[in-house]
């Protein structure tokens, strides 16, 4: 291969190989969609056994990574549309569910997080670094997934926003630009001001549920073609 991969430290095996094959498979730049995985390629190149390899395999096959297919092999997912929709309306019951929960409790400081995040976006958008604004919308996500406490829901959306990640370097299937996408973020922070639960989980899951329709009525012939990288923004 050409790439020199720098080999594991022996303190936290299984938890460094699981970050490092994690980002390799998100990354897009060694494997493509489909590609079969050598495990024992990649022992080599980390300098480990198998074994926390397969954990870390068996970690990302939970979260919808990579499929692990008896007596063929690893294969890094190619998302088709099926479930690329399958992906968005799960993510949009658990957002929903987050977003009220955190508009009940939210403190001071966790909005001010949030509004610093909004202006980032923002920020990105004036400037036109799209992929910077990509980051930044979906660390909005994030936080306020992980400021609403539930750990059960956190662990479960860790897993759908991974799939979104690969789904976004495949191309195939991603949202792309969506004019309202920011102003939806907007939107929400005011019922997170308001402290109401029920507006704030109606607009959270009225912004998936905008991804999730322009998924379904791209064409699928345009749908397999990686968007414009400008474009590439909405989450």
């Amino acid at each position: 291969m050409a790439e020199r991969v720098e080999k594991l430290r022996r303190s936290n095996l299984s938890g460094d190989a699981y970050a490092f094959i994690r980002k390799l498979f998100l990354g897009g730049e060694r494997y493509n969609p489909g590609d079969k995985i050598s495990v024992e390629e990649l022992s080599r190149d980390l300098g480990v056994s198998r074994t926390p390899l397969w954990g870390a395999i068996n970690r990302l096959e939970a979260e919808g990574i990579v499929e692990v297919v008896p007596r063929l092999g690893v294969y890094l997912i190619k998302y088709d549309r099926q479930r690329a929709l399958e992906i968005y309306l799960v993510r949009e019951a658990l957002e929903g569910i987050a977003a009220k929960t955190l508009a009940l409790t939210i403190t001071p400081a966790q909005l001010a997080k949030l509004e610093e995040n909004l202006k980032t976006q923002r920020k990105h958008l004036k400037s036109g670094r799209m992929d910077r604004y990509y980051i930044a919308a979906l660390e909005f996500h994030e936080i306020i997934i992980a400021f609403a406490g539930n750990q059960t829901l956190e662990k479960m959306l860790i897993s759908v926003y991974a799939q979104v990640r690969a789904m976004r370097v495949q191309s195939s299937y991603q949202p792309t630009h969506l004019p309202q996408s920011c102003d939806d973020h907007e939107r929400i922070l005011d019922a997170f001001r308001k402290r109401d639960g029920e507006l704030a989980e109606h607009l959270a899951r009225a912004h998936i549920r905008d991804l999730t329709n322009e998924i379904r009525m791209r064409p699928h012939g345009d749908a397999a073609q990686p968007a414009p990288q400008s474009e590439r923004v909405a989450s």
